[in-house]
C-alpha cells in the first residue's frame, strides 16, 4: 500500500517529529499557561481517554478503578471549570450552549457503572469538545493551553489514533490511523471497526485539512490494497468518485449566505441518495457539508441564516455520529433555538431534536434542558 504517511509528507503536511500545531503556525506569541485547576482537569480527562478506550468493551479491574477515580476527581473539579463559550471556540456552536460539566460526568459514570461502555465513551468524547476545543494547544485559537499526557504504551495504534483525535493532535492521529489500517487482520476480522477508523481519518483530511487531493490519494491507496468485501470495495469506489468531484471544483469560488446554504442542501441531498445505496456511502458529502456549515457559522451572516445553518449541521451530524470532530446533533439544535428563539427556525429545530431523541430512546437526555428549550420554541 502507498502509505498515507508518505502521501502526507509529499504534500507538506506531516513531519516525523516536532509537528507544529495550528496554534504555533498562526501566531508567534507564546500560548498562555492553563490554570492549575484546568490542567488537573485535562490530566484526568486524559486518564479517562486512556482507560475508557475506543471499542474496548472488556476493561480490566485496573482500568475500571482508574476510570472511577478520574470521574470522582472530575466531578469535584467541574464546579471550578467554566467552559469558554466565546469566540475562542473552534466550533462556533459552543458559544450558544448551556453546559453543566458535573452532570456530564455523572451521566458518564452512570453509563459506565451499568456496563454501557459504548455510550459512556460517546458521552466522554462529547465532553472533551468542551475543554479541548477552546484550550488544547492544537486549537486554531486558544484562551489557555492545557497539556495532555502522552498515550499509554499499552494502547494499540487504533486506540492511540482515537486518543490523538480527541485531544486534537490531528497529524499524529493520521499516522496512527494509517498504521492500524494497513493491518489486514483487522480489516477482515472486524470490518465495522476498520470502517470507523477510515471515517475518522477521512474526517481529518476533509474537515481539518480541507484537502481534496490528500483525501483522494488516501482512498486510492486503500483501494490499491484490496482484500475487501464487495460492499467495502463499492463504498471506497463511491468515496473516490466523491473526492474526484470535490477536487474538480474551482478553488477560488467563495459563496455566502443563502447560496452557500443551498449548496449545503445539495451536498446533503446527494449524501442521502448515496446512503440509500449503502450505509455511509454519502459520508464525504455529509463531511463536506458540515465543514462548510462550520465556516458559515463563523461568518457575519444574519442570525436567521445561522439558525438554518445549525439546523442543517445537526442533520448532517446525525449521519456522522461516530466521528470525533463533531458535537452531538442536539448541540446544534440547541444553538439554533438559542440564536433565534420563538421563530419558525427554532420550532423546526425543536421538531428535529425530538425526532432525533426518538431514534435513541435509551440515551440519558437532559430533561430540564429539553423543557427549557421547548419553551423557547413553542
Amino acid at each position: 500500500m502507498r502509505t498515507l504517511f508518505l502521501i502526507l509528507a509529499l504534500a507538506g503536511g506531516v513531519q516525523p517529529a516536532a509537528v507544529p500545531t495550528e496554534a504555533t503556525k498562526t501566531s508567534n506569541e507564546p500560548a498562555p499557561a492553563a490554570r492549575p485547576t484546568m490542567q488537573k482537569y485535562a490530566e484526568n480527562v486524559a486518564i479517562l481517554l486512556q482507560n475508557l478506550r475506543a471499542f474496548d468493551n472488556n476493561p480490566s479491574k485496573e482500568q475500571k478503578q482508574s476510570v472511577t477515580e478520574a470521574l470522582t476527581t472530575l466531578k469535584g473539579l467541574s464546579h471550578d471549570v467554566r467552559p469558554t463559550l466565546d469566540l475562542y471556540a473552534v466550533d462556533p456552536v459552543m458559544r450558544y450552549l448551556s453546559i453543566d460539566l458535573t452532570t456530564q460526568f455523572t451521566r458518564i459514570e452512570d453509563a459506565y457503572r451499568a456496563g454501557n461502555y459504548p455510550y459512556s465513551r460517546y458521552l466522554l468524547r462529547q465532553t472533551t469538545q468542551y475543554c479541548v476545543g477552546c484550550h488544547a494547544a492544537s486549537s486554531i485559537k486558544h484562551s489557555a493551553v492545557v497539556m495532555f499526557k502522552e498515550p499509554s504504551g499499552t494502547m494499540n495504534d487504533l486506540e492511540r489514533a482515537e486518543y490523538f483525535s480527541a485531544t486534537r493532535r490531528h497529524e499524529e492521529a493520521m499516522i496512527a490511523y494509517e498504521k492500524f489500517l494497513v493491518d489486514k487482520k483487522f480489516k477482515k476480522a472486524q470490518p465495522e471497526l476498520w470502517e470507523k477508523a477510515v471515517q475518522n481519518l477521512l474526517a481529518i483530511t476533509i474537515r481539518i485539512r480541507q484537502d481534496a487531493s490528500i483525501t483522494l490519494e488516501m482512498i486510492s491507496a486503500l483501494l490499491d490494497e484490496g482484500g475487501y468485501s464487495p460492499q467495502q470495495t463499492e463504498m471506497l469506489q463511491v468515496w473516490r468518485q466523491s473526492a474526484k468531484s470535490w477536487q474538480r471544483e474551482p478553488l477560488d469560488k467563495k459563496i455566502k449566505g443563502k447560496d452557500a446554504l443551498d449548496k449545503v442542501r445539495q451536498m446533503m441531498s446527494k449524501g442521502q441518495k448515496l446512503n440509500d445505496r449503502g450505509a455511509n456511502f454519502g459520508f464525504i458529502e455529509y463531511m463536506r457539508a458540515g465543514s462548510l456549515l462550520n465556516e458559515l457559522a463563523l461568518s457575519d451572516m444574519a442570525d436567521e441564516l445561522k439558525a438554518q445553518a445549525y439546523l442543517l449541521t445537526g442533520q448532517a451530524s446525525e449521519n456522522l455520529r461516530e466521528v470525533f470532530l463533531w458535537m452531538r446533533p442536539e448541540a446544534y439544535y440547541e444553538a439554533c433555538i438559542r440564536i433565534r428563539p420563538r421563530t419558525p427556525e427554532a420550532r423546526e429545530c425543536r421538531k428535529q431534536w425530538e425526532s432525533y431523541q426518538q431514534k435513541f430512546p435509551g440515551e440519558a437526555w437532559d430533561k430540564d434542558k429539553l423543557r427549557q428549550l421547548s419553551e423557547m420554541a413553542p
